[in-house]
């Protein structure tokens, strides 16, 4: 039995039947010639290889009396590896769009809580003698930070590479707690926490929170703070189960080069090409606001990487404005970069812990009823949105990778969307690409297809006024 963060926990309390919280990943495997047929079988042996690296896929959670504790992760007595690894049920061959709709079919669905929080669907015949895995995990099991850790288990260096060792201990599963006992142990670690950590946290916490507000004040007196509220815009509105992606790509080169030409982050180039994406998505709707958008954007906060295969989330976050304004798409890259440069000294004054600490004090029962009442009453159109969308950059593999034999050619993830906001743009850097996964809700954001095609169109155009600046 292993007791569950507090931070961990949150996102098993945020969903609702139309706030699914788990992050999808779309793995693209470019088999090779002469190795035999490559599917299900070939997948399952290889995770079958490897679930001793990765002790959190053989974990599932179990909720105490009254849900008045945070639940715990327990050795799942009924892990079939067959539950989790399936065949898609698509004809090849599996056109680049049937695959983006196929994910998006995926995503609508929420995860079964009775056994370990993820699923694999392997669709072979994908165009070009391709294989795709689309992978769903909840975030209460990991993070992007931890994604990578994952990536880390699962992938080799090279073609032929030899399975890992087994484990030196054979994985022993746990036997289902019963109540009483569960109800005691729960009572135990609340009253544990509240009587020996909470006060340290509060103290901890508050005072990163008033930092965060002198820092927030004095951006504010140099106009470069983010707005404490967004606009409302026709990406924003009460969601419904349904999802549907976009998964695209632009050349790793060129934003290195457009980062160099400009003087930015990587980072600064994505937030500006969302940003543009986002302008000529709503002017070609009549839906330009005046103000800019305001984008939540995750910070992993892990200081090193795990060494024992958990995962988990080490997450803060940053709230990041994207300027529409002006027309010039270089001038509106070098206003991303000044209002994230703000954000960057704002997240460091809030803290790495802080986000946890108040996380893990909040009582469970609550936490539930609130996200579900907001999320049934459609509360979001009584206010002004907190931030129009989510746009995370995860760091992936810098060289070629290969899984189960076979050579990685694409790595697209994809977080979820919070109530009130239709859009997450994901990013994940590999060898040679920088592979882009937005997640919209269809009946908020109709054409999220679209939103992807500006997107690479904006990284062209800033990548052909890099090529004229040098």
């Amino acid at each position: 039995m292993h007791p569950m963060a507090g931070q961990d926990a949150t996102f098993l309390y945020l969903e609702t039947p139309t706030t699914h919280m788990h992050v999808v990943g779309v793995l693209v495997l470019e088999p090779g010639d002469g190795k035999g047929p490559f599917g299900v079988a070939t997948i399952t042996k290889a995770l079958d290889e490897r679930l001793h690296l990765i002790p959190p896929l053989r974990r599932r959670i179990v909720t105490p009396p009254g849900a008045f504790e945070h639940p715990v992760w327990i050795e799942d007595p009924d892990f079939d590896l067959t539950d989790h690894v399936r065949p898609a049920p698509l004809t090849g061959p599996v056109t680049w769009s049937e695959l983006e709709q196929y994910v998006g079919e995926v995503s609508s669905h929420p995860l079964r809580r009775d056994r370990p929080l993820w699923e694999m669907w392997v669709v072979e015949g994908v165009e070009g003698g391709r294989v795709a895995l689309v992978t769903k995990l909840h975030h209460a099991m990991m993070d992007g930070g931890a994604g990578g850790d994952l990536m880390a288990s699962l992938f080799d260096l090279e073609p032929d590479a030899a399975p890992p060792p087994p484990p030196d201990v054979p994985w022993v599963p746990d036997t289902v707690p019963g109540a009483a006992g569960l109800a005691v142990r729960s009572v135990g670690s609340l009253s544990n926490r509240l009587v020996r950590e909470a006060p340290g946290a509060l103290i901890h916490s508050t005072g990163h929170l008033a930092g965060a507000a002198k820092t927030w004040a004095a951006n504010r007196s140099s106009s470069t703070a983010t707005r404490i509220t967004a606009p409302r815009t026709a990406v924003n509105g009460p969601l419904t189960a349904r999802r549907s992606v976009s998964l695209t790509a632009v050349d790793l080169d060129h934003v290195r080069q457009i980062r160099r030409a400009f003087g930015t982050t990587i980072n600064d180039v994505v937030l500006a090409a969302t940003a543009t994406a986002l302008r000529g998505y709503l002017a070609a709707r009549g839906a330009l606001p005046d103000e800019p958008l305001v984008a939540a954007a995750p910070v992993n906060v892990r200081l090193e990487a795990p060494t024992d295969g958990e995962l988990g989330n080490r997450v803060s976050n940053m709230m990041v404005g994207l300027p529409l304004q002006p027309d010039d798409p270089v001038e509106r890259l070098t206003a991303v970069h000044e209002t994230a440069l703000a954000s960057k000294e704002l997240q460091a004054a809030f803290g790495p812990d802080t986000l946890q600490e108040i996380t893990g004090f909040a009582p469970p029962p609550v936490m539930m009823a609130m996200a579900r009442t907001y999320s049934r009453l459609h509360l979001g159109r009584l206010h002004r949105p907190v931030f129009n969308l989510i746009v995370s950059n995860v760091p992936g593999p810098p060289i070629d990778l290969y899984c189960a034999g076979a050579r990685v050619t694409g790595i697209f993830p994809m977080g979820p969307l919070m109530e009130g906001s239709g859009v997450n743009v994901t990013v994940l850097s590999e060898a040679h690409h920088l592979n882009v996964g937005i997640m919209a809700c269809p009946d908020v954001v109709p054409d999220v297809d679209e939103l992807g095609g500006r997107f690479v169109e904006a990284v062209a155009e800033l990548h052909r006024l890099a090529q004229a600046s040098e």
